[in-house]
């Protein structure tokens, strides 16, 4: 399994998580709608900012296409444990003066 590299840094200040969303709802006849679980384990994900050495962009990039479906190893930033991510969606680079910054959303495996 592939381990997100080091090198990526992320950015704790534009870092954001989502609560898992376990709960399904229906619809009554009368009355308010009836809740339950539908899950105990689901995954949640997770947004954040990566600096990224204008050197190591096509390393980010080859990254990216190595694991865009599957799951990879990726210390989470708040708690520094390491969990299975994969990419929720395409990342972003944007180039800076001297670096890239990619925006990139991951989804944490249950």
């Amino acid at each position: 399994m592939a381990t997100w590299p080091s090198k990526f840094k992320i950015l704790r200040d534009n870092f954001t998580e989502s609560l898992p969303d376990r709960v399904i709802s229906s619809n009554m006849d009368v009355g308010p709608a009836k809740k339950r679980r539908r899950t105990i384990l689901t995954s949640y994900r997770i947004n954040l900012t990566t600096i990224i050495a204008m050197s190591d962009v096509d390393e980010f990039r080859q990254f990216y296409l190595d694991n865009d479906v599957s799951v990879f190893d990726f210390v989470h930033p708040r708690t520094n444990q390491i969990v299975q991510a994969r990419f929720a969606s395409v990342p972003s680079p944007t180039l800076n003066e001297t670096y890239y910054t990619a925006s990139v959303e991951l989804e944490i495996m249950p």
